[in-house]
């Protein structure tokens, strides 16, 4: 579009008595008051930029703006100027409807071709190429269209993730791997109880040249030692090692003559990638002796020994008096014979004969018969088993054990012994 040029007035009025020449002489004195381009031209789907002018004289230049939504259109020319003959120079539309910079894909980068671009009209194709770390997918087209709506089109992922090499196995640890191999990926690094991480906790997959590898190498896992067990007093500790690791224990033992106080094992545990031990060691404490209680005083002791007795007379019979006294130990014997109420049924009479020496009393117990004419009367010691013999001596012994309790001398203790074994002795034979 060619904007015309504003035409000079034909005529001018003429001004009384001046004569024709001398105003002929003032128009060609004063041509360049009179030459003003006026208003510029219109543009479609644009405006100009007057910043407020309102003359506009010879060489004059204005710059047009495009409305919204229509852009630029790449080599042609957005402003006029104003000329010598009062024209503005030629200007063609340079203002066109155009999708706004191609979208921004995460997988792909617009080629270079269309970088420098700033108008993409209606229909406009644009290409992609994928980003590192990315594979191209030949299945799909890697190309965005303007549509009429001014939109691009919907990208499909025809660029795929890359993936890193497994990343292996660490001994005695774990890798987990929960968010993929792919690139992008982060990985993460542990270790088993008892063991300590040494290197890198995580490794990311990241792209290397023309393909993805992981930033960081795998770490190693060292296991966790206690430090030296304790050493107790008086004790050892069984099949003692060099090291010590998780959960392992040891055992102590104490020396002969004394008790362990507190546990006698504990064993290796970990807190906070550091070897402790379950709790302290236990203690040996010697063992006391053992305080015996003084014996109590015996009271008179009675043993009965039976006998049998044939009776000279009818059934007539006592009742004895069984009374237990304590005297001081003697080297004398003395013995009572007590008759007895004679028996209803047998017909016979029993006899309690109490024998007393040193504070032991033994009692005689006769039975009394009918004496058979021409025999002698005879006193019989009954004893019925060996037991029986075994419960004299054991009170023979305590006699002389209870003797040396009320501080008799060594020589009076062994006259009573003597004396109380030659009494058993009687009565055996007898």
């Amino acid at each position: 579009m060619t904007v015309a040029r504003p035409s000079v007035p034909a005529a001018l009025p003429l001004l009384g008595e001046l004569p024709r020449l001398l105003l002929l002489l003032l128009l060609l004195c004063l041509p360049a008051v009179w030459a003003d381009c006026g208003p510029p031209p219109a543009v479609p789907n644009a405006q100009p930029a007057l910043k407020g002018l309102t003359s506009f004289p010879e060489n004059t230049i204005i710059t047009y703006r495009c409305d919204e939504n229509f852009t630029k259109i790449p080599g042609k020319h957005d402003s006029v100027m104003c000329l010598q003959d009062s024209q503005w120079s030629d200007i063609e539309e340079f203002c066109n409807r155009s999708c706004g910079a191609p979208t921004r894909l995460k997988f792909a980068s617009l080629k270079q071709l269309y970088i420098p671009q700033s108008y993409f009209p209606v229909g406009t194709v644009v290409e992609y190429e994928c980003r590192p770390g990315y594979r191209r997918d030949l299945s799909l087209l890697a190309k965005l269209t303007c549509l009429q709506n001014l939109k691009w089109s919907t990208a499909a992922e025809f660029c795929k993730k890359k993936s890193c090499p497994n990343p292996g196995e660490i001994p005695n640890g774990q890798i987990d791997i929960s968010n993929g191999i792919l690139f992008g990926a982060a990985i993460s690094f542990s270790c088993n109880t008892g063991y300590k991480l040494f290197g890198p906790t995580s490794s990311l997959c990241l792209a290397s040249d023309s393909g993805v590898q992981w930033s960081d190498t795998l770490p190693e896992c060292r296991e966790i030692y206690c430090p030296a067990p304790p050493q107790i007093d008086n004790g050892i500790i069984q099949g003692e090692r060099e090291h010590y690791g998780y959960r392992q224990s040891i055992t102590y033992l104490c020396n002969r003559g004394f008790t362990m106080i507190g546990e006698h094992s504990i064993y290796c545990t970990v807190n906070d990638d550091e070897g402790e031990w379950s709790g302290p060691p236990p203690a040996c404490r010697a063992n006391s002796l053992v305080s015996k209680a003084p014996p109590t005083v015996q009271k008179p002791t009675t043993v009965n020994v039976r006998t049998t007795e044939v009776s000279p007379t009818s059934q007539k019979t006592t009742t004895p008096n069984a009374q237990a006294t304590r005297s001081t130990p003697a080297s004398r014997t003395t013995k009572h014979f007590h008759k007895t109420t004679p028996d209803k049924e047998s017909g016979t009479s029993s006899g309690s004969h109490p024998v007393t020496q040193a504070g032991m009393r033994w009692c005689i117990h006769s039975s009394l018969q009918s004496r058979t004419p021409g025999l002698k009367r005879s006193f019989h010691f009954s004893l019925p088993s060996s037991w029986y013999y075994r419960v004299h001596v054991f009170h023979v012994d305590r006699f002389a054990w209870d003797a040396s309790n009320h501080g008799l001398a060594d020589l009076a203790k062994e006259e009573l012994r003597r004396k109380y074994t030659q009494l058993y002795r009687l009565f055996l034979v007898s």
